[in-house]
């Protein structure tokens, strides 16, 4: 249902257009743009001339329909609450990450929206706003320069020599890398190009990239890489060479959350455990992310595998017992 109902919409759209720009679309027309039949496409401007009292004429010398007046627009009734929630949702992210190349994409969104939409509809919106809100994560700005050259050498296959700074030493250095794809991730943005001094593929932050600059040089993506499964392998954007297997048990308290969300990679699997904990299986080619994933639950998770996990997991918390006892 919820299908057909865009669908419809997409075509009252599309032949508002088309009468918009004077192509004069006529049953014909209409039906083999959407491959459907010409009963069905006269059916779509019935509609459109009286329910929506649009000032749909006939033009007998054009062969097709047109407005008779100008001053109007499509109703907003066509868009369902769930709709304008998904409007309002992109309207609050772009608030939210307000002067970064992520909220000017937003914009630039929500400007072509606005053009297909009425009064009525930034009147709903007003009413919702008091009904929902929306958070966005907390996320590292990225320089819009940087984004937009930074684009063009990934579309245009070629190399960039950037200054990097890397969080975990807290050290700068100066990177020649051929970018391949851009990525957003829980509203960061990601850099995986291949690495000249490590002659391998990495992952760069793109909030950390202090300068850029494009070069003249071309580059050919190296055989044998594939972003597919380097995307797959990777666990919240940490990746490594050798797959390691890891396994979790969340005690019954615990799995209540473990089920009802999203699962944190693509090789998770969950098992459901005697006494109303559940274990999670999975493999990945980084263990930093799992630590930082594992230490957010605290006493509720017990690491069955690898050991090297479960050594660091204790080491961690017997560090932070330390650094909070009582003086």
């Amino acid at each position: 249902m919820r299908r057909e109902h865009h669908r419809i919409y997409e075509r009252f759209l599309w032949i508002d257009t088309e009468i918009r720009r004077n192509a004069y679309p006529n049953s014909r027309t209409i039906a083999e743009h959407f491959e459907i039949s010409p009963k069905t496409a006269q059916r779509s401007i019935d509609f459109m001339r009286d329910r929506f009292e649009l000032p749909l004429e006939y033009s007998a010398e054009n062969r097709g329909w047109y407005y008779s007046e100008h001053a109007f627009a499509l109703p907003a009734e066509m868009l369902t609450e769930g709709d304008i929630v998904a409007i309002l949702m992109a309207e609050r992210l772009a608030r939210e990450y307000a002067g970064s190349p992520l909220g000017a994409q937003i914009e630039r969104a929500l400007s072509k929206v606005a053009g297909v939409l009425t009064d009525t509809v930034s009147v709903e919106l007003s009413e919702l706003a008091a009904a929902y809100s929306f958070e966005a994560l907390p996320t590292i700005d990225v320089d819009e320069r940087t984004f937009h050259e930074l684009a063009r050498a990934t579309r245009d296959h070629r190399s960039v020599e950037m200054t990097y700074f890397t969080a975990s030493t807290g050290e700068t250095s100066t990177r020649r890398v051929d970018p391949l794809h851009i990525r957003n991730h829980q509203g960061n943005w990601y850099l995986i190009a291949f690495d000249h001094r490590r002659r391998d593929e990495r992952v760069f932050l793109m909030g950390r990239i202090r300068d850029l600059r494009v070069l003249d040089e071309a580059f050919e993506v190296r055989d044998g890489f594939n972003l597919d499964e380097f995307l797959h392998s990777a666990f919240q954007m940490f990746v490594g060479k050798e797959p390691v297997d890891v396994v979790l048990e969340f005690d019954e308290y615990q799995a209540r959350w473990i089920r009802e969300r999203r699962l944190p990679h693509e090789s998770a699997k969950v098992e459901e455990l005697p006494d109303g904990g559940v274990r999670l299986s999975l493999r990945v080619l980084s263990l930093e992310a799992v630590r930082r994933y594992v230490l957010q639950y605290g006493s509720h998770v017990r690491v069955i595998a690898p050991d090297a996990l479960r050594c660091e997991i204790r080491d961690e918390a017997a560090k932070a017992a330390d650094l909070n006892r009582d003086a």
